[in-house]
């Protein structure tokens, strides 16, 4: 009897361990949920290349190089074009239209051009110089070079790969870390115009997400949108023609305003009741097919990080009409190749990936595998 008395602690103990190991490797380990799906497949279907205004490489031969230039700006050549509709540009469209090379040009963790896509990063210190970060100028002819690749080529919860080995297996130029879908159960997931999940979001990814799950759309005409999961279904929303819908959030900044206060942050980021400065991933959009990507180095002695109000002051500046929060922290990364796929010569990471979450201290610059990535890319 004393034995049995005294067993029963340690078999409560073993059973207890193996629970709340089960429980953290079905959340975050285990995959689940899984399906093979080619999201590429639908980018031809999506577009009517035949007649779309916005003709990309495979079609730009057929159109004058001014009617091209017509669809980034239906301005004049002597004068810069002016604000429309909220939207920035402080080039002519012969300016711009110098923009894109004739022939491919490259240069690493800087800048790519070829006929169809233009790519400038630039590395930047914020105000009191303790935040290092990178801004990618991105120009495209066409939306479909717009695109996001899933992990493994696979939907679903914790499939994950390193983004620099995503975006080479689809030669990829820019790519960034997308919304992490795959770390939670909800929340809708539209990726290259194909639906993938329609259920409203439970997650503690966003800013008060259970009330307020803000989601970016971004539509075949090249706009961007950030909408409430629980006002919209994601039928109604890609009934708009929705390309891509991320569901992380918040929303950075909304008709050229910034839309976050400055006590606001992910709920992953809040520590004891404080609000940590992070690695944050940005996307917004300047003017339709006129992108701006950012991302900061965070958590080290070197560069502290940003705050959601920061970033979101820091996408407003860089004149984008609306932009959106993606996922932060150790999956922040941004990543130029040269659409070969051939990037092990060259180390193509443009910021540097940390996973140090204890505190202050030396960036490990080493990629974390997450689920999905947005990309600049064509079909090679």
């Amino acid at each position: 009897m004393k034995k049995i008395v005294i067993l029963l602690p340690i078999v409560f103990a073993i059973a207890g361990t193996s629970f709340v190991s089960y429980s953290f490797l079905d959340t975050f380990i285990i995959p689940k949920n899984t399906r093979k799906v080619d999201i590429d497949n639908n980018i031809s279907a999506f577009f009517d290349f035949s007649s779309s205004p916005l003709l990309g490489s495979s079609k730009s031969s057929q159109i004058s190089q001014s009617s091209q230039n017509s669809q980034i700006s239906q301005t004049s050549q002597d004068t810069p074009p002016a604000s429309k509709d909220g939207y920035y540009e402080d080039l002519t469209e012969e300016q711009i239209a110098a923009l894109f090379k004739p022939t491919k040009e490259f240069r690493e963790k800087e800048y790519y051009s070829d006929p169809d896509i233009y790519i400038n990063i630039t590395t930047h210190r914020d105000a009191a110089n303790t935040t290092t970060y990178y801004v990618a100028d991105v120009r495209i002819r066409h939306l479909s070079y717009f695109r996001t690749a899933l992990a493994k080529d696979t939907f679903g919860e914790n499939v994950e790969e390193r983004p620099s080995d995503i975006c080479k297996k689809k030669k990829g130029i820019l790519a960034i870390n997308g919304d992490y879908y795959g770390a939670q159960e909800a929340g809708y997931v539209l990726r290259n115009g194909t639906s993938l999940r329609s259920t409203v979001s439970n997650s503690t990814g966003g800013v008060n997400p259970r009330n307020n799950p803000e989601d970016l759309a971004i539509y075949a005409d090249g706009t961007f949108e950030v909408f409430n999961e629980k006002e919209h279904t994601l039928k109604e929303i890609a009934d708009k023609r929705a390309w891509q819908v991320f569901s992380f959030g918040p929303g950075l900044v909304k008709n050229g305003e910034v839309a976050v206060s400055e006590t606001a942050e992910v709920d992953s980021i809040i520590r004891n009741g404080t609000s940590l400065k992070s690695q944050r991933t940005a996307i917004g959009i300047i003017s339709p097919l006129h992108y701006c990507f950012v991302v900061n180095d965070g958590r080290t002695d070197e560069s502290e990080g940003f705050s959601l109000y920061e970033i979101a002051n820091i996408m407003k500046g860089l004149h984008c009409y609306c932009a959106y929060n993606l996922d932060g922290g150790g999956s922040s990364v941004m990543y130029l190749d040269n659409g070969t796929g051939n990037a092990d010569k060259l180390g193509h990471l443009v910021n540097k990936p940390n996973q140090n979450y204890n505190g202050r201290g030396s960036s490990q610059t080493q990629q974390r595998g997450i689920s999905d990535i947005v990309y600049i890319g064509k079909d090679s």
